[in-house]
Protein backbone atom coordinates (compact mmCIF):
# COMPACT_ATOMS: atom_id res chain seq x y z
CA UNK A 1 0.00 0.00 0.00
CA UNK A 2 1.13 3.32 -0.86
CA UNK A 3 1.84 5.37 2.33
CA UNK A 4 1.94 8.57 1.17
CA UNK A 5 -1.11 11.16 1.44
CA UNK A 6 -1.90 14.91 0.75
CA UNK A 7 -1.77 16.84 4.27
CA UNK A 8 -2.22 20.58 4.56
CA UNK A 9 0.30 22.39 6.59
CA UNK A 10 -0.61 25.41 8.64
CA UNK A 11 2.22 28.10 8.40
CA UNK A 12 2.15 31.59 8.56
CA UNK A 13 0.31 33.82 6.14
CA UNK A 14 1.60 35.07 3.08
CA UNK A 15 4.96 33.54 3.79
CA UNK A 16 4.21 30.12 2.20
CA UNK A 17 6.90 30.52 -0.88
CA UNK A 18 9.92 30.86 1.53
CA UNK A 19 8.22 28.60 4.13
CA UNK A 20 7.99 25.87 1.32
CA UNK A 21 11.44 26.82 -0.10
CA UNK A 22 12.99 26.49 3.45
CA UNK A 23 11.43 23.18 3.53
CA UNK A 24 12.37 21.95 0.03
CA UNK A 25 16.02 22.69 1.21
CA UNK A 26 15.69 21.43 4.69
CA UNK A 27 14.52 18.10 3.17
CA UNK A 28 17.72 18.07 0.86
CA UNK A 29 19.60 18.70 3.65
CA UNK A 30 18.18 16.12 6.08
CA UNK A 31 18.46 13.48 3.23
CA UNK A 32 14.37 13.24 3.75
CA UNK A 33 13.35 14.39 -0.03
CA UNK A 34 11.96 10.72 -0.57
CA UNK A 35 9.40 11.56 1.94
CA UNK A 36 7.74 14.19 0.33
CA UNK A 37 6.80 13.95 -3.33
CA UNK A 38 5.16 17.51 -3.94
CA UNK A 39 5.05 20.65 -2.32
CA UNK A 40 1.83 22.75 -3.64
CA UNK A 41 0.59 26.15 -3.04
CA UNK A 42 -2.59 26.51 -4.95
CA UNK A 43 -2.98 30.12 -6.64
CA UNK A 44 -5.64 31.22 -8.90
CA UNK A 45 -5.05 33.88 -11.70
CA UNK A 46 -6.36 37.43 -10.76
CA UNK A 47 -6.64 40.04 -13.57
CA UNK A 48 -6.10 43.90 -12.47
CA UNK A 49 -5.54 46.73 -14.02
CA UNK A 50 -3.42 49.52 -12.88
CA UNK A 51 -2.82 52.70 -14.52
CA UNK A 52 -4.81 51.27 -17.56
CA UNK A 53 -2.79 48.29 -18.43
CA UNK A 54 -3.78 44.74 -17.63
CA UNK A 55 -1.97 42.47 -15.48
CA UNK A 56 -2.15 39.09 -14.29
CA UNK A 57 -1.57 38.09 -10.76
CA UNK A 58 -1.42 34.71 -8.71
CA UNK A 59 -3.28 34.85 -5.43
CA UNK A 60 -3.13 32.08 -3.11
CA UNK A 61 -6.31 29.96 -2.97
CA UNK A 62 -5.80 28.89 0.87
CA UNK A 63 -3.27 31.75 2.47
CA UNK A 64 -1.68 30.34 5.61
CA UNK A 65 -1.34 26.83 3.87
CA UNK A 66 0.75 24.63 2.70
CA UNK A 67 -0.34 21.40 0.59
CA UNK A 68 1.91 18.54 1.49
CA UNK A 69 1.77 14.94 -0.95
CA UNK A 70 3.79 13.03 2.03
CA UNK A 71 4.57 9.85 3.79
CA UNK A 72 4.40 10.48 7.76
CA UNK A 73 4.35 6.84 8.90
CA UNK A 74 8.12 7.05 10.14
CA UNK A 75 7.73 10.15 12.26
CA UNK A 76 11.25 11.89 11.30
CA UNK A 77 9.28 14.22 8.71
CA UNK A 78 6.78 15.28 10.99
CA UNK A 79 10.38 16.31 13.49
CA UNK A 80 11.39 18.03 10.60
CA UNK A 81 8.72 20.01 10.11
CA UNK A 82 8.67 21.12 13.59
CA UNK A 83 11.63 22.77 12.69
CA UNK A 84 10.91 24.80 9.87
CA UNK A 85 10.10 28.08 11.15
CA UNK A 86 6.72 29.53 10.24
CA UNK A 87 5.28 25.90 10.12
CA UNK A 88 2.46 25.99 12.68
CA UNK A 89 1.41 22.25 12.41
CA UNK A 90 -1.14 20.08 10.24
CA UNK A 91 -4.88 20.96 10.02
CA UNK A 92 -7.32 19.47 12.14
CA UNK A 93 -4.34 18.48 14.98
CA UNK A 94 -4.36 21.43 17.43
CA UNK A 95 -0.48 22.93 16.96
CA UNK A 96 2.44 20.45 17.27
CA UNK A 97 1.99 19.06 20.81
CA UNK A 98 -1.26 17.23 19.96
CA UNK A 99 -0.49 13.52 20.06
CA UNK A 100 -2.87 12.81 17.28
CA UNK A 101 -1.84 11.83 13.90
CA UNK A 102 -2.76 14.62 11.17
CA UNK A 103 -6.16 13.83 8.86
CA UNK A 104 -5.03 12.97 5.18
CA UNK A 105 -7.61 15.27 3.15
CA UNK A 106 -10.07 12.70 1.08
CA UNK A 107 -9.20 12.71 -2.66
CA UNK A 108 -12.20 14.40 -3.80
CA UNK A 109 -10.59 17.31 -1.89
CA UNK A 110 -7.44 16.89 -3.64
CA UNK A 111 -9.21 16.91 -7.06
CA UNK A 112 -11.11 19.54 -6.23
CA UNK A 113 -8.46 22.28 -5.09
CA UNK A 114 -5.80 21.41 -8.07
CA UNK A 115 -8.72 21.89 -10.26
CA UNK A 116 -8.75 25.23 -9.11
CA UNK A 117 -4.99 25.95 -8.52
CA UNK A 118 -4.68 24.78 -12.58
CA UNK A 119 -7.57 27.15 -13.94
CA UNK A 120 -10.62 24.25 -14.81
CA UNK A 121 -12.92 26.04 -12.54
CA UNK A 122 -14.85 28.89 -13.82
CA UNK A 123 -14.33 30.96 -10.96
CA UNK A 124 -10.76 31.45 -11.05
CA UNK A 125 -10.70 34.93 -13.24
CA UNK A 126 -11.78 37.43 -11.34
CA UNK A 127 -11.16 41.48 -11.50
CA UNK A 128 -10.69 43.87 -8.80
CA UNK A 129 -12.23 47.11 -10.52
CA UNK A 130 -16.00 46.76 -10.04
CA UNK A 131 -18.46 49.12 -13.07
CA UNK A 132 -21.40 50.57 -12.48
CA UNK A 133 -24.08 51.20 -15.30
CA UNK A 134 -24.23 54.92 -16.44
CA UNK A 135 -19.95 55.47 -15.34
CA UNK A 136 -17.82 57.03 -18.00
CA UNK A 137 -15.28 54.46 -18.99
CA UNK A 138 -12.03 54.63 -21.47
CA UNK A 139 -11.79 51.49 -24.13
CA UNK A 140 -8.21 50.55 -23.64
CA UNK A 141 -7.76 47.87 -25.78
CA UNK A 142 -10.13 46.55 -29.23
CA UNK A 143 -10.98 48.37 -32.21
CA UNK A 144 -12.16 51.25 -30.19
CA UNK A 145 -8.98 51.91 -28.00
CA UNK A 146 -9.00 55.40 -27.23
CA UNK A 147 -12.60 56.06 -27.16
CA UNK A 148 -14.93 56.45 -24.36
CA UNK A 149 -18.35 55.69 -23.30
CA UNK A 150 -21.01 54.89 -20.66
CA UNK A 151 -21.47 51.75 -19.29
CA UNK A 152 -25.17 50.81 -20.63
CA UNK A 153 -25.11 47.36 -19.16
CA UNK A 154 -22.90 44.42 -17.15
CA UNK A 155 -22.82 40.82 -17.58
CA UNK A 156 -21.21 39.67 -14.78
CA UNK A 157 -21.70 35.68 -16.28
CA UNK A 158 -19.66 36.66 -19.37
CA UNK A 159 -16.95 39.51 -18.05
CA UNK A 160 -18.48 41.90 -20.25
CA UNK A 161 -19.86 45.27 -20.58
CA UNK A 162 -22.29 46.44 -22.95
CA UNK A 163 -20.87 50.49 -23.55
CA UNK A 164 -22.67 53.15 -25.52
CA UNK A 165 -19.49 54.96 -27.45
CA UNK A 166 -20.01 58.03 -29.86
CA UNK A 167 -18.43 57.38 -33.11
CA UNK A 168 -17.95 60.04 -35.16
CA UNK A 169 -19.36 62.85 -32.77
CA UNK A 170 -23.00 62.10 -33.56
CA UNK A 171 -23.78 58.48 -33.68
CA UNK A 172 -24.30 56.51 -30.87
CA UNK A 173 -22.77 52.60 -31.05
CA UNK A 174 -23.31 49.62 -28.57
CA UNK A 175 -20.09 47.98 -28.29
CA UNK A 176 -19.73 45.23 -25.96
CA UNK A 177 -16.38 45.03 -24.19
CA UNK A 178 -14.38 42.10 -21.90
CA UNK A 179 -13.54 43.77 -18.32
CA UNK A 180 -10.23 43.74 -19.51
CA UNK A 181 -10.87 45.98 -22.41
CA UNK A 182 -11.92 48.91 -20.36
CA UNK A 183 -10.74 50.98 -17.16
CA UNK A 184 -12.36 53.58 -15.51
CA UNK A 185 -12.82 57.31 -16.41
CA UNK A 186 -11.33 59.62 -13.44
Amino acid sequence: MDAFQWYVLKVVSKQEEKIKANLEAELIKENLQHTVREILIPYEKVYEIRNGKKYVKNRSLFPGYLLLYADLSDGLLVQLLKSIIGALGFLGVRGWGANRPPVPLSQAEVNRIIGKANGTDVIDLKLHTIFVVGELVDIIDGPFAGFSGKVQEISEEKKTLNVIVKIFDERNTPVELSYTQVKKSF
